[in-house]
């Protein structure tokens, strides 16, 4: 370890890695300090529970990675680096036995939707073509660049005619829920709950308020679900060693304890051991803002208003967290709706009886009051079926995820150190209702993990916060985290956010990275080389 650098990345996420290895390859001097034993944050595959079976703690659905420029940037395949596409991306087993499948063929998927509505099915069509339509326009202007105000993406979509050409897409749906638009679209209720399902796994829950100005976009990418072969951490060690290669250094167990400012400028770290480290250029964190600002930054760097702004809650968090449970299995489900529809059995993400959207706000609102649903409904997915790696020879690992409070009324989070067992088993018990196949038997192992657990690996998804913000219009654009914040520099010069607590939010995009890394070009003068690649 040396003890001055160009740069000094705080976080080795995927954000973290992502932009110091873009700065590595500009030619500056980088490192990146991890206050865990290894990179990734939210991209860790672990054995949790027997030898040999690979689960993915956290980030398991890459859904952007095929449009996300830094995985041609960085060369990511040439480090290792496979992604599987599953040909039966999603479904929805409903308590009737029916069931609908989204497969990577249109075709397919509409056949699926008409055994419920063949009107939805010609609308999803046309939805998912304009969507397409329209994809490149929607991932540049709310995705891969800095925000814009709301005022300025209103103009940009009449200024490229999608009011006025699309059936879908209106300036409307920012005062919109997605319950609002699949009800104006939609007719049967399966369908809609469906559609509204993919949305919350996506971390877009149904009734909020302006969440239909992005859903067009969710729909697009309905069928592009991606899977990495042999884990999610995979993708973390091939940003490691593409950073590595170009001379940047990551260093584990190096935990910051202060950002070290002079004359209103972010100079360096000091970390948890006493070690100090200078910064020529800059700093950037993607760490919350929670840590970044409230514990890291010392007095009197930043306005007292905007701290105490920050530590009364002006970061809006997600007001709802995922409960799961990793599993170790000696054979995949067998649903017994595969009587109706047997691509179900090959399915990657399942939905397991959500049949109305008013069955998902019932529970909504029930998570939001800290409380735990009377029905569980969980999702499933089994990444065996497709990534044969991942278990041992003619076993499975499986992975369900239901929607829920992190702090418990009358109990706190603490209270989930109690509840995990008990709640791991209603789920269990909840997918054996739809693969009764999935007997005491065939699950050789399982553990939970809360809501409460999240934070305490992670210490940056607040509040068990797996998208590290809020999903709402205030807290989208340039409202996130907060308008000060919103462009990834702050009131320190020299001092960037790049996690993704900042816009577009979590969840495996790179694109927090990527659009700070342009701010911090322009600040800095480097030649923006990734725009000709």
């Amino acid at each position: 370890m040396r003890d001055a650098y160009d740069v000094i990345v705080i976080g080795a996420g995927h954000n973290g890695l992502t932009l110091a290895a873009y700065l590595a390859r500009s030619g500056l001097d980088v490192v990146v300090l991890e206050a865990r034993h290894e990179e990734g944050g939210g991209l860790c595959t672990e054995e949790l529970t027997q030898p040999g079976f690979l689960h993915n703690v956290h980030a398991n659905y890459h859904t952007f990675v095929d449009m996300a420029p830094p995985l041609v940037d960085l060369e990511v395949e040439s480090h290792g680096v496979t992604y599987v596409r599953p040909e039966v991306q999603m479904a929805s087993v409903f308590d009737d036995g029916t069931a609908l499948t989204v497969h990577t063929d249109l075709d397919r998927t509409c056949e699926s939707i008409a055994r419920f509505s063949e009107e939805d099915a010609e609308t999803f069509r046309a939805l998912y073509s304009e969507a397409h339509g329209f994809v490149d326009l929607l991932l540049g202007t709310l995705m891969y660049q800095p925000p814009m105000s709301l005022k300025e993406l209103t103009k940009a979509l009449s200024a490229f005619g999608v009011e006025g050409r699309s059936k879908f897409l209106s300036v409307k749906l920012r005062r919109e829920t997605i319950d609002t638009f699949l009800d104006q679209h939609f007719t049967h209720p399966k369908v809609k709950a469906h559609l509204a399902f993919h949305g919350a796994v996506c971390g877009y829950a149904n009734d909020v308020p302006g969440l239909a100005m992005s859903y067009p976009l969710l729909v697009g990418k309905i069928d592009n679900w991606n899977l990495c072969v042999g884990g999610s951490h995979r993708l973390a060690h091939a940003l490691w060693r593409d950073l590595a290669q170009h001379g940047g250094v990551m260093i584990s167990d190096a935990e910051v304890a202060s950002i070290a400012v002079e004359d209103g400028r972010a100079i360096g770290v000091v970390l948890a051991d006493g070690t100090e480290l200078s910064a020529r250029r800059l700093v950037a964190s993607s760490v919350d803002v929670e840590q970044t600002f409230l514990r890291m930054l010392p007095p009197g760097a930043v306005p007292a208003e905007m701290l105490e702004r920050i530590a009364g809650g002006a970061i809006a968090h997600q007001p709802w967290s995922l409960f799961s449970v990793h599993l170790a299995m000696s054979e995949t489900p067998r649903y017994e709706a595969a009587a109706f529809d047997p691509d179900v059995d090959r399915a990657w993400v399942v939905n397991l009886g959500y049949s109305s959207t008013e069955e998902l706000d019932a529970d909504w609102r029930e998570v939001r009051a800290g409380r735990i649903p009377d029905v569980l409904r969980p999702n499933a997915a089994v990444n065996s079926l497709y990534d044969p790696t991942d278990a041992p020879e003619g076993c499975a690992t499986g992975l369900l995820r239901q929607f829920a409070p992190y702090s418990l009324a009358g109990g706190g989070p603490a209270a989930w150190d109690d509840l995990g067992r008990w709640v791991g088993q209603r789920c269990i018990d909840a997918w054996r209702r739809f693969a009764p196949n999935l007997t005491d038997e065939a699950i050789i192992d399982w553990a939970p993990y809360s809501p409460a657990d999240i934070p305490r690996k992670l210490r940056n998804m607040v509040q068990g916060d797996w998208m590290m913000g809020e999903i709402s219009l205030a807290n989208m654009l340039d409202r996130r985290p907060m308008p000060e914040l919103a462009q990834y520099r702050t009131p320190v010069q020299g001092l960037y956010m790049a996690g993704s607590t900042q816009h577009p939010h979590g969840f495996v995009t790179f694109a927090p990275a990527y659009n700070a890394l342009s701010v911090i070009a322009e600040d800095l003068g480097l030649d923006k080389w990734w725009y000709d690649v």
